[in-house]
């Protein structure tokens, strides 16, 4: 069995719901129940060939009616067919090289991918990075991160082999805690770093003024305005996250400028690092970053002046 994965440890148990199951499925399978991180799961090792995708999609509901949690198959090998029928499905499994646990975030892996070239990073990852930089510590500990981010140890744990892999920073251990600790100030590491992030902005439209909700935080040239001296435009812009907002409910066009605001749906939620309903400075210039308008280049270095005191 894997002991491990991406160095988070497996513990394994005996699962005794086994006889509450139907024979030809209790007869298929090995059965293991499994902790990782603190995620509770059932682990299936098949004693013979797979079954097909709609049996597979079957024995799973019945096993969860016996016991609801995840199920996840453990295979000694996936061909690229059937891989891709797995994550469409969204059906988890493992083998040696390969790991697909969409109840915990986590997206298939290859096993050398560390030693891929990283060309973008994984938005968890980018939000670890701007919680380095807010933090204004030189060194942050990742029980801190896994407090104040919405992502489950794993998935921190892809994001700090990402930071690894750029050579921007150094990780070390404190006792059993990683810590991760940049070799630039914040200034010069934003300037090094930004080319691995991207916009966190997904979609833009329109709404009315009367659908403003409290998820939704001033971004785009608005929020640039409010932090420099650019003139506001005559559209106020907001952000929100793209889990909390119906994209249906976004209209194209600009018709009535008085009644409506540019909407953009972002990856990520702007409140996690917002002050005062304004999504933060750095995310704010990330989605700004292709705008080749002299006013808001300007702008946006004035920003940056301000943030990080140069």
């Amino acid at each position: 069995m894997i002991s491990n994965i991406f160095g988070i440890p497996i513990r394994y148990e005996q699962w005794k719901k086994k006889d509450s199951l139907p024979l030809y499925i209790s007869e298929s399978y090995d059965f293991q129940t499994a902790t990782i991180d603190t995620q509770r799961c059932i682990m299936l090792t098949a004693k013979g060939e797979l079954a097909t995708i709609p049996a597979l999609k079957k024995q799973i509901n019945r096993i969860q009616e016996v016991d609801n949690v995840p199920i996840v198959f453990v295979l000694p090998t996936v061909s690229s067919y059937r891989r891709k029928s797995l994550i469409e499905n969204k059906i988890p499994f493992i083998t040696d090289k390969q790991v697909y646990l969409p109840f915990m975030g986590t997206l298939l892996v290859e096993q050398n991918e560390s030693e891929k070239e990283i060309r973008k990073f994984m938005f968890s990852t980018q939000q670890l990075i701007l919680l380095y930089l807010y933090s204004k510590k030189q060194r942050l500990y990742m029980a801190e991160a896994t407090e104040k981010l919405p992502f489950t140890a794993m998935t921190l744990s892809r994001a700090v082999k990402q930071l690894e892999a750029v050579g921007l920073f150094t990780i070390t251990k404190d006792g059993v805690n990683k810590v991760i600790e940049a070799k630039y100030d914040n200034a010069l590491l934003f300037e090094r770093i930004k080319r691995y992030c991207s916009s966190p902005v997904r979609t833009v439209g329109y709404i009315e003024k009367s659908n403003l909700t409290e998820d939704m935080m001033l971004a785009g040239e608005s929020a640039l305005s409010e932090r420099t001296m650019l003139n506001p435009s005559r559209v106020a812009t907001y952000a929100i996250y793209y889990k909390l907002f119906d994209k249906k409910q976004l209209m194209k066009e600009l018709v009535e400028p008085d009644k409506q605001i540019r909407l953009e749906i972002w990856e990520y939620n702007p409140k996690q690092f917002a002050k005062e309903n304004v999504a933060d400075s750095l995310s704010v210039v990330l989605s700004l970053a292709d705008n080749r308008d002299e006013r808001i280049k300007g702008a946006i270095e004035e920003l940056l002046e301000r943030e990080f005191g140069r």
